[in-house]
């Protein structure tokens, strides 16, 4: 379930420990009037996300199983509840604005984080060989710029997810 990015996305760590609990190893959206069978040995379960203002209207969430029997139907239910009860956030902004996402964890905006570090790093790096090539004798202003804004950049991340205080 932890190599799976939708459950990370969609679900906030209690949700997702529960789920994991009961043997789900994936959520996917799919639409919902052609639905892909279930890969070879897995149960699939679809929750359709029932809000007629939604941008995801036309997708059912789709939770894979595959060394379970998947959710009891009183399970099945208690996850359909928790869906129902983002109603009145996916619809409180206007639908040209809405994010489709239903939540975003912690651990998704920390490796979030750590990708876009690696991405800034490598771009300097990459901005630091090329002004070699170039001849570039002492301190380049470009480079310097562009150290600047990726770090500006970071400082910016870090303050998201670790606000001060």
């Amino acid at each position: 379930m932890e190599n799976a990015p939708e459950l990370a996305r969609l679900f906030p760590p209690a949700v997702r420990t529960w789920l994991l609990a009961r043997g789900c190893e994936d959520a996917r959206w799919v639409p919902a009037d052609a639905r892909p069978p279930p890969p070879a040995g897995a149960v699939c379960q679809d929750f359709a996300v029932d809000f007629s203002a939604s941008p995801m209207r036309w997708l059912v969430l789709r939770l894979q199983f595959t060394c379970a029997p998947g959710l009891s139907p009183d399970e099945a239910q208690l996850l359909a509840g928790f869906l129902a009860s983002l109603a009145p956030f996916l619809s409180a902004s206007a639908p040209y604005v809405r994010d489709p996402w239903l939540t975003l964890s912690r651990e998704t905006l920390l490796v979030v984080e750590h990708q876009l570090r690696n991405h800034l790093n490598s771009m300097l790096m990459n901005a630091g060989v090329l002004s070699l090539h170039a001849g570039i004798n002492g301190r380049d202003p470009v480079l310097e710029q562009m150290e600047s804004d990726g770090q500006r950049c970071l400082d910016m991340v870090q303050q998201l997810l670790h606000p001060p205080g």
